[in-house]
């Protein structure tokens, strides 16, 4: 398990090694929609938001 903390170093979620979330996902977009930055614990490197929001499906086009 990671933990993902803001800019003050507070935990606001939980992700798999693989960055699978598996907790926090009200905080993390209460984080994002306030642009603050979010970072992985042990390195703290920035964590990019962008998968966590990306719906599997959204990828592929419907048509009727």
């Amino acid at each position: 398990m990671r933990n993902i903390v803001d800019e003050a170093g507070e935990i606001v979620a939980k992700a798999t090694r693989d960055g699978t979330l598996v907790g926090g996902q009200h905080r993390i977009a209460v984080a994002a929609s306030l642009g603050q930055k979010l970072f992985w614990q042990d390195t703290g490197e920035p964590v990019n938001l962008e998968p966590f929001f990306r719906h599997p499906a959204s990828s592929h086009r419907h048509v009727a």
